[in-house]
């Protein structure tokens, strides 16, 4: 027998149903309507089930009516689910992250929620039930809730780090430091101190971080690292003879060990020369695998600064387009020296080899053959 309260929801459940269908055959499925509908009808069909299992309240002959026990605790996990589930709806049309946050919402609000309502109904003490909850959900809650607080407070002091001068930037740090440093010392020669006091420092200072790393997203990154951003400067590669500004900064001028190389290429005297690996004498080109890293060592021992550059073929980036496919090393002071690694595909063609020269320096290069 259907409740009063279950009629109306299953008639809600119903028209939603039947709206959400003819939206989709007559509207568009993709659109923001149909996920509204859908997420109505989820929604009354939960409450439709909740209804017709609990008959609104209702106790039928022999059963003890609800009012007769205790009342449950009241939680915040409900609503914790409703904007999961709210997060999982937006998430949809908007960022896979949010819908991703979505989803961990709800499942912690499924776990704690059953947890809970489960330890209530362990015994008649709510003390006991209450420590029940603590020893089974303590030891994931406390290491999750560090991680996320961890991880809130490492983003938010890289929000201000990014958004200020680089030089303001290390004295806040240092200021940033000493202030925890200071705070940890108090505590530790007056350890009186009230547990309500250290808290409340904690949280103020944790409040105060967060607010300035929002100020900090809303500001954005400084000028300098938009632009570096915008231009790919860390990851591109400048094989000129000119010095890179970006590329060619913090030049390592050592290698640790020399025992992988497949080759050792070096610059005297204006004449660039190669020695293959297990063969005798100075070669004019090399022969390496194909599709396998290969590992050449590069050493300027001519007075000036020189790179090494490899030209690797051509490269499709449009129909009807390439460009030249080369790698380098930074420029290398005299008595300096670099691995240069690179990945052949296809076998050199005749007409088109590959080569190993230096920038700037005419009428030097070696082939690299590829069988």
């Amino acid at each position: 027998m259907f409740t009063p309260g279950s009629k109306y929801l299953i008639a809600i459940t119903g028209l939603s149903a039947v709206s959400f269908a003819l939206y989709m055959l007559l509207v568009h499925p993709s659109a923001i309507g149909a996920v509204a509908l859908i997420g109505l009808l989820a929604a009354t069909s939960l409450l439709t089930g909740i209804t017709l299992f609990t008959r609104d309240g209702h106790a039928s002959e022999g059963q003890t009516s609800a009012a007769a026990l205790d009342t449950p605790t009241p939680s915040m996990w409900p609503l914790v689910g409703a904007a999961g589930f709210a997060l999982l709806l937006v998430g949809t049309i908007t960022t896979p992250i949010v819908f991703i946050f979505g989803i961990v919402a709800m499942l912690a609000a499924l776990v704690e929620w059953t947890v809970q309502a489960w330890s209530e109904r362990s015994s008649a003490d709510v003390a006991y039930n209450a420590q029940i909850r603590q020893r089974i959900l303590n030891p994931i809650e406390y290491p999750i809730l560090a991680a996320v607080g961890i991880a809130v407070i490492i983003f938010s002091f890289s929000r201000v780090m990014l958004a200020i001068n680089k030089d303001a930037g290390a004295i806040i740090f240092i200021a940033a430091a000493a202030a925890i440093s200071l705070v940890g010392v108090l505590i530790s020669v007056r350890p009186q101190l009230k547990k309500s006091i250290v808290g409340t420092i904690a949280v103020v200072a944790a409040l105060g971080l967060v607010g300035a790393g929002i100020a900090g997203m809303g500001v954005g990154m400084r000028e300098e690292l938009v632009v570096a951003a915008q231009e790919d400067h860390y990851a591109h590669k400048e094989c000129g003879a000119e010095k890179s500004e970006h590329f060619d900064k913090g030049v390592s001028e050592t290698i640790s060990a020399t025992s992988g190389a497949d080759a050792t290429i070096e610059l005297i005297d204006g004449k660039l020369t190669a020695h293959a690996q297990g063969i005798e004498g100075l070669q004019d080109s090399i022969t390496v695998r194909r599709s396998n890293p290969i590992n050449i060592i590069f050493r300027n021992k001519d007075a000036g600064e020189f790179r090494l550059s490899a030209y690797l073929g051509k490269t499709k980036v449009a129909d009807g387009v390439s460009e030249d496919l080369i790698t380098c090393t930074q420029l290398l002071p005299q008595g300096a020296e670099q691995w240069l690694t690179f990945t052949i595909a296809k076998p050199s063609v005749s007409g088109e080899p590959y080569t190993l020269s230096i920038p700037g320096l005419a009428g030097q290069s070696v082939e690299v053959v590829v069988p």
